[in-house]
């Protein structure tokens, strides 16, 4: 799978779903003056309608966007259209490890330090409980570290444009270890995409 296709046709359905809703945001009102059907029902039945349908168009926005960037030093990962960009120190990041295929993919950083983001989670046994695998992995890295304390973050928000991330991540936090899903996922993005 040619994952930077994928990203095009993702984003092109996006657009054509949300230029969708638009025109039936500004069509229902139009529909209903042309009706001549002003009774305080049908304007409040058309109110209600026209509020889910930007609810919805704020969903689909916000469950596409990812921004990311990235230097040496640091990665900068903004995952919701309306929230504070996270910063990561890349020599922080311990442990990377990646879930599920395609827009289901998940990823998911162990790091020792917080770096003042609140999106940033202590690891605890919900965390453990709900990933087995990573449980594995975070107490081995534990034992070896007693004194520190770890933190993780899941991204799950932008469909293909997380392959793209993790390729960016795996260039960036040389000194983290990766599960072979990981590895993998990067070398089928890299693949497909001759880096």
């Amino acid at each position: 799978m040619d994952i930077n296709k994928a990203i095009r046709k993702q984003k092109k359905s996006n657009i054509r779903f949300l230029l969708f809703l638009s025109f039936i945001f500004f069509m229902l009102p139009f529909i209903l003056f042309l009706s001549h059907k002003l009774d305080i029902f049908f304007i409040i039945y058309i109110f209600i309608i026209e509020l889910l349908i930007l609810i919805t168009i704020l969903i689909s926005i916000n469950n596409n966007y990812i921004k990311y960037s990235s230097d040496s030093y640091k990665l900068k990962i903004k995952p919701k259209l309306i929230c504070e960009e996270i910063n990561i120190v890349c020599d922080k990041v311990k442990f990377v490890h990646a879930e599920g295929k395609d827009v289901q993919m998940a990823v998911i950083l162990i790091m020792n330090s917080r770096f003042r983001n609140k999106r940033i989670k202590p690891v605890d046994e919900d965390f453990i409980s709900i990933h087995p695998y990573l449980a594995q992995q975070y107490y081995w890295i534990k034992k070896h570290n007693l004194e520190e304390d770890y933190y993780y973050l899941i991204i799950t928000k932008g469909g293909y444009e997380k392959y793209k991330l993790l390729d960016v991540v795996y260039r960036n936090c040389v000194k983290a270890q990766y599960t072979e899903e990981a590895v993998e996922i990067i070398k089928e993005y890299r693949k497909n995409n001759k880096i």
